[in-house]
């Protein structure tokens, strides 16, 4: 017998027209009709709703209907591979908001760590607000050390570090000033430019490693005394940990 004739069966016992029972199940008169001529069926919820309506068991509705039994089947299948899916998408989910929050955590706390050993820096070493929106310090006569005005990148940057980690330095002597800007402790790049036709007279950039260390070298290129430029440089590495490091 199949799933239709089953239907008609079962609503002819229960005393039910086809609209009686299209309308039990939110369904309409053709609808009943055509599933009781086999022409279509009904879904695999709308199967369960007769099956609890009229208290036949699943097997005793869909036996020897073999087609239906295979749809069936394939529905659960289908259904069970669905489940598992949404599943899935539920726990990559669960991850990215639970890594999110945790990202959140760790970049809150190191935001207020390095803004706030920032604002202490530029106190403790007597930093002013400049003309350019930079912080300056005067280290001695002619020798100005900066700092760019620093705030962390948004959280979505995804960024735990300022985005430009510089002390900069520039130096006023009588024909040409000099500009020293370090990346990192120990790491600097430097030029001499003339005064008088903003030409290039001395730079780093064909120096090698080891030259960076090597203060006679350095202070003959950028024309400044060897024991002038070895504290300026030894300022300068002493501003960027202060500024950077902690």
């Amino acid at each position: 017998m199949t799933l239709g004739s089953n239907i008609q069966k079962i609503r002819k016992e229960a005393h039910l027209s086809q609209e009686d029972m299209a309308e039990l199940f939110h369904v309409s008169r053709q609808t009943i009709s055509n599933w009781e001529n086999s022409k279509s069926y009904p879904d695999l919820e709308t199967i369960v709703k007769i099956s609890d309506s009229f208290n036949i068991s699943l097997d005793i509705l869909l036996k020897e209907d073999l087609i239906m039994v295979k749809t069936f089947d394939n529905e659960i299948k289908s259904t069970k591979k669905y489940a598992r899916a949404l599943l899935a998408i539920a726990i990559v989910l669960a991850l990215l908001v639970g890594s999110f929050a945790i990202y959140s955590c760790v970049y809150f706390t190191t935001k207020n760590r390095l803004e706030k050993n920032f604002a202490e820096q530029l106190e403790e070493n007597d930093f002013y607000k400049n003309k350019d929106g930079y912080y300056s310090m005067n280290y001695e006569d002619g020798v100005v050390y900066a700092v760019p005005n620093q705030s962390m990148p948004g959280i979505l940057d995804f960024a735990l570090h300022f985005h430009v980690s510089n002390v900069m330095c520039d130096i006023d002597l009588e024909d040409t000033y000099v500009q020293i800007v370090w990346m990192d402790n120990n790491e600097f790049s430097a030029s001499a430019i003339s005064k008088e036709d903003e030409e290039i007279v001395g730079s780093t950039s064909d120096f090698k490693e080891s030259d960076f260390a090597d203060m006679e070298k350095l202070g003959n290129e950028l024309g400044i005394p060897e024991e002038e430029i070895s504290g300026i440089i030894e300022k300068g590495n002493e501003l960027w940990k202060e500024f950077y490091s902690k």
